[in-house]
This record gives C-alpha cells, structure tokens and sequence, in this order.
C-alpha cells in the first residue's frame, strides 16, 4: 500500500477550505440578493435598450448592442468608443462625404460620430448636442443618429431628424 506525504502548506491549504469563511463564497444566494440582482437587471442598458428599440423605435435599430456600448461610454466618460470618427478625421484619413468607408482601409471598422447637430429645426431643447452614426456596416450611411449632450441627454433617430425618442436611463 503507498502512502501520500503531505506537505505542512498543503495541509494549512486544505484546513483554509474547511473554514465557514471560505464556504460562505460558495453559498447559495439570499433573497435580498436576487432582488438586488434582479433590480440591476431590470435596469441595465441591455434590457432597458432591448425594451426601448422595440416599444419606441419599432425594432428599427439593427443592433441594440452597439447603442448599449455608446451609452455606457458617456455615462462612465462622456465620450463616445474609440471607433467613431469626426467627419474632420475621417477627412484627414482620405475619406470624401458619400465614400463608404469600407473603401478607405484607415477607416475600416470606423463609424462618424462626435460632430456638432445643428438642432435647426429646434425639435430638441435648446442646449449644445453631437451626433453618432447607429448600424453603420462600412457601405452608405442610413438616417440613424443617436444625439446626445454632455449634460446627459440622449435622443435616437431613425428617420434622419424627423423626429426623436428620448433614451431612458440605464446602467
């Protein structure tokens, strides 16, 4: 019969793993956990976006996603991901208004987004807004635009500034 030898620092390991303390990591969540669980979910970006693309813009934005991304951005740091490009850079990169940018490899994977709105038409409150280009896929831009301010506002359009549905709050 073989015997094992155990080392003292396996043995201290292994007494760790029998203390409450450890086990306690393992349990099984409470109820005031999956409540608070189930609150953060209710109000994460996915599920308040998911919600808010098929009541309020019916189900026209392609990818939810993508609008998830760009809003968690400004809220953690007021800018939008780092593949949006003015219409100025992407100038800069070679790009003409009406070349898709799947024909520019600098601008590959890139969307415009940053730029000043106007707001001309006065159809938002009066403030300071930037546009950002949604469902881009590289070949012609479509009409969706999300318009945002640093104060925190955010609006989605489909139909090229028609009209606005605001964006709710979300984590």
């Amino acid at each position: 019969m073989k015997y094992r030898s155990w080392s003292a620092g396996a043995i201290v390991g292994i007494s760790l793993l029998c203390t409450p303390s450890v086990w306690a990591f393992a349990k099984a969540p409470s109820q005031q956990d999956n409540q608070h669980l189930s609150q953060q979910s209710e109000h994460s970006c996915e599920v308040v976006l998911a919600k808010f693309n098929k009541t309020e813009l019916k189900s026209q934005l392609d990818d939810v996603g993508q609008l998830v991304e760009i809003i968690r951005s400004l809220n953690k740091n007021n800018r939008l991901p780092s593949y949006f490009v003015t219409k100025k850079e992407a100038n800069g990169l070679g790009w003409q208004p009406g070349t898709p940018f799947n024909q520019i490899p600098a601008l590959k994977g890139k969307s415009i987004g940053g730029d000043r709105f106007g707001n001309y038409e006065k159809r938002l409150p009066k403030g300071q807004w930037q546009e950002a280009d949604l469902d881009y896929k590289g070949v012609k831009r479509n009409a969706k635009r999300l318009v945002f301010s640093r104060e925190g506002e955010r609006y989605v359009t489909v139909n090229h500034y028609d009209s606005f549905a605001k964006v709710p709050v979300c984590q």
